[in-house]
């Protein structure tokens, strides 16, 4: 979901950089991921246009040309129109029209793009395969040409275009570009399974990871938290039917993907170049199945399947094609099945099971499996060498031996790529990438940046070459071990927001490359490219404003329908039974919100709603505490209780970071909103955005006098009105 008003900001920037007349320079912007060949013309540079020309080469436009994992590539002209809807998102006092024309036409033109297709582009992989990634960009000061070897190569190079204007101030240094990726897998994993997560933000994941050229977005659908000897643990299958059969699979229908969503989201992905891997984990972490069938579940662990069980692997065959047909929902040519951390004794069903779903789902769809990488030491079985391993840790598998064996292998080696949301300083895997060893600890001895080639950073030797050929590339995952409470959908992006991009670049081109990324140049490019933010989503929820004062509403005792907006922004809202509505949604951080009401003679209920929170009074012992809900999950603040009644009103103040909220009442600290991981007594700051969207609400006996919302941090003595 994308609020349009804040991009102004952006352009303002550009347009007011544009009039500066900087002269182009000699060397390429800090482009994330860098490109591999950049070459300046020395020439005047392409300037912002006002009103940019998107030529679509007339003979190319059709054309879907694409060697990735998509069921459902667009075509070059679909890409074109994807291009000019951002365009025209970042730069909103520009214009962008689509056509098609053909090359010759280009000599009568200016302020143009001309996207074309050529096999003459020589784009290959690390390991020589040619790509239908590559492009190369010839920058003129009157235009842009991209000639690709594929559609999604021209999309690429739309997005170097875009980083550019970002970083260059409005102008684009004349050059040439040769572009393409060093892997085809360049990838995020979300873990869907254990936290609920709206489709929409999953949309907006695509759209922020595509700025940075990432390929697949690998959902895992399907999971349980550690259910500790309790059959009823939290579980839960993410695909959502009528089918009255599958009923004991999905009984929380509100937390499911319809058909038709799903198939928007895999769409709206593929729009930005990215496929979309649906994962089905069975037959370890199928808590959740055997929820539904325990005569399935393994006597010794019910959340591992007991293959052997005659009516197992009809099952789960019957949850991927047979009669409930989510086979059909996904536009990959490659699934994920999971088949993760099954018992090590048990590795010739292990292999047998894996190798009958791969045969199994291949003659009903043709497309292929992956799983994670498994430890089953069996002496006369194996996984057949046309499913992928995916490698996340050393103890399940030896990558390097895999590749020589001749398996496809995806790096997601744990050291490097796991990161679990919420995790304390004691977890085995960080909250966040640890940027420091992606940056300098690619061996432990030598340092280095890393990139897909290397799984282990103590042995050298134990990592295959740059051009290894069944190296696909990486995929970063995010996983939500401690289950729906600990973290907000937000929250899930602050944790992974810097460090896929890093991932991402290093997939695009190798650390060994001569014009790789630096962190130097990443640290200085981000902080842009992230304020910018990538076009199609708002995920840091940010809203356009003068000043750090972003709204102010003062409600008038006569109730007027219409109520101004002091802050200068004009952000007009209008009163309707009681409830302020604006045109605003929710404020990201830094934030910092005060709320004036002319009575605090509370009831439980809603004061603020936005489309991520809502924030209000909850019942607690002999009164009431403020509280937060995020996708329907109340979040209290504990160890507090609101003052009773007094003629004086009631004053809230929050304070909100991407790692914390704090609460103020009357001008005091009341607290800092928590959670308790697993139950226990282990507590995680909770950071909520600003929900904005409507005041009040919370009963009769509150009277809304004043509403403010800040970018940035007040400090709470200076804004507060209590003596």
């Amino acid at each position: 979901m994308v609020s349009s008003s804040w991009r102004a900001v952006v352009s303002l920037f550009v347009a007011g950089s544009v009039l500066n007349n900087v002269q182009s320079a000699p060397s390429p912007p800090n482009f994330i991921p860098a490109v591999h060949s950049f070459q300046s013309t020395g020439s005047s540079a392409f300037r912002l246009p006002t009103n940019l020309r998107i030529i679509v080469d007339s003979a190319h436009a059709s054309s879907t040309q694409d060697d990735g994992m998509s069921l459902i590539p667009p075509t070059l002209h679909d890409f074109a129109q994807t291009f000019a809807s951002d365009f025209k998102e970042m730069f909103p006092s520009s214009s962008a029209s689509v056509s098609l024309g053909s090359e010759s036409s280009l000599t009568k033109q200016s302020e143009y793009v001309f996207l074309t297709i050529t096999s003459g582009g020589n784009h290959t992989l690390a390991s020589g395969s040619p790509t239908t990634e590559g492009y190369q960009m010839e920058v003129t000061s009157e235009g842009v040409k991209i000639s690709a070897s594929g559609a999604k190569g021209a999309f690429w190079g739309t997005r170097t275009l875009l980083q550019g204007f970002v970083l260059s101030n409005g102008q684009f240094p004349a050059s040439v570009i040769n572009d393409q990726p060093d892997w085809k897998t360049r990838g995020l994993m979300l873990d869907v399974g254990r936290k609920w997560y709206p489709i929409d933000f999953l949309k907006d994941v695509c759209a922020y990871g595509s700025w940075f050229k990432m390929s697949e977005f690998h959902v895992h659908l399907s999971d349980n938290v550690n259910p500790n000897g309790h059959p009823d643990a939290y579980a839960r299958f993410r695909l959502g039917t009528d089918n009255p059969e599958l009923a004991g699979l999905v009984p929380f229908k509100n937390e499911t993907y319809s058909r038709a969503e799903f198939d928007d989201f895999q769409q709206s992905c593929a729009s930005r170049g990215i496929t979309v891997i649906p994962e089905i984990e069975s037959p370890g972490h199928a808590l959740v199945i055997t929820q539904w069938k325990p005569e399935l579940a393994l006597s010794t662990d019910i959340t591992l399947l007991n293959i052997t069980y005659p009516d197992t692997i009809p099952t789960v065959q019957s949850i991927w094609k047979g009669e409930f047909h989510f086979l059909p929902w996904f536009h990959s040519k490659q699934v994920s099945i999971g088949a993760d951390e099954y018992d090590s004794d048990l590795a010739d069903d292990y292999n047998f099971f894996v190798n009958t779903m791969s045969d199994y789902i291949f003659q009903e769809s043709n497309k292929t499996i992956r799983i994670w990488g498994t430890n089953e030491p069996s002496n006369t079985t194996s996984v057949s060498k046309n499913v992928t391993q995916q490698h996340w840790d050393f103890g399940q598998d030896d990558p390097f031996s895999l590749l020589r064996s001749g398996w496809e292998v995806i790096n997601s080696e744990d050291s490097f790529q796991y990161i679990v949301t919420k995790a304390p300083p004691t977890s085995s895997f960080p909250p966040r990438l640890n940027q420091t060893r992606l940056w300098a600890g690619a061996n432990v001895d030598t340092g280095g940046i890393w990139d897909p080639h290397i799984f282990d950073r103590g042995n050298a030797s134990n990592n295959p070459a740059l051009s290894e050929p069944l190296l696909a590339g990486a995929i970063m995952a995010v996983w939500n071990d401690h289950g729906p409470n600990a973290t907000t959908p937000l929250e899930a992006f602050y944790c992974f927001k810097q460090g896929l991009p890093v991932v991402l670049a290093a997939n695009w081109q190798s650390a060994s490359r001569p014009n790789h990324l630096t962190q130097a140049q990443f640290l200085a490019a981000y902080p842009l490219l992230e304020a910018s933010s990538a076009p199609g989503q708002n995920l840091d929820r940010r809203i356009a404003s003068k000043s750090s004062l972003v709204a102010e509403y003062y409600v008038p005792s006569l109730r007027s329908p219409v109520v101004q907006d002091t802050s200068g922004n004009g952000y007009t809202a209008h009163l309707l039974d009681g409830v302020l509505h604006t045109p605003l949604g929710s404020k990201g951080h830094n934030y910092t919100l005060l709320v004036s009401l002319g009575s605090s003679k509370v009831t439980a209920g809603t004061l603020l709603s936005g489309p991520d929170t809502s924030f209000g009074f909850a019942a607690a012992g002999d009164g009431h505490t403020l509280e937060f809900t995020s996708t329907n999950i109340v979040y209290p603040l504990h160890n507090f209780l609101l003052p009773a009644s007094a003629s004086s009103g009631l004053e809230i103040i929050l304070l909100g970071t991407e790692n914390s909220t704090s609460a103020y009442v009357d001008g005091r600290y009341a607290g800092d909103f928590t959670i308790a991981l697993d139950g226990t007594t282990v507590l995680q700051p909770m950071a909520f955005v600003a929900p904005v969207q409507q005041i009040g609400g919370a009963g009769s006996a509150l009277l809304l006098k004043r509403f403010a919302i800040w970018d940035g941090l007040q400090d709470v003595s200076t804004i507060s009105r209590v003596q």
